[in-house]
């Protein structure tokens, strides 16, 4: 009968355990969504999506992570009137893409490297935008499946 109790209480002694272990990480978990810092006012990410048409603000390309996400751009806005723009993106390798400022005007051209990675940042005057806009960007050509739009950018 002893040995019955002790099986009982490790039982319980186990759960007791395994239910404040399973809160310590709901709670870590909690805290470490809560600690994402808030970018300042004139500072956005948005991503660069394959996607062969949107319209000239791009305000129904989400900017959600998902399979079709080529690449990111951080946009800032500086007090000197011109906003840069850093941008990170993969697509195909060894190809020169044209990168606009949507239904504006050409900004740069971007060089993918033999692994289709490419590293840029570019400037642009901030009243040549409005408060809302977008960008895209795709090879000369502009071949289906080979476009890219970035999700809208709004401050």
């Amino acid at each position: 009968m002893r040995q019955t109790t002790r099986v009982g209480g490790l039982i319980v002694g186990g759960a007791i355990l395994f239910g404040v272990a399973a809160a310590a990480v709901v709670s870590v978990s909690a805290v470490a969504e809560v600690a994402r810092p808030a970018a300042p006012p004139n500072q956005k990410q948005v991503y660069l999506v394959r996607r062969d048409a949107s319209n000239c603000t791009n305000s129904d390309v989400p900017n959600t992570d998902s399979p079709l996400v080529a690449g990111n751009i951080w946009v800032t806005r500086g007090s000197d009137g011109t906003t840069s723009l850093k941008i990170a993106m993969t697509a195909s390798p060894n190809t020169v893409y044209h990168f606009f400022l949507k239904c504006v005007r050409l900004l740069t051209d971007i060089t993918t490297d033999s692994e289709g990675v490419a590293n840029v940042s570019v400037n642009f005057l901030t009243n040549s935008a409005g408060n809302v806009y977008a960008f895209d960007m795709y090879p000369e050509g502009a071949p289906a499946g080979n476009k890219f739009q970035s999700a809208q950018v709004a401050f």
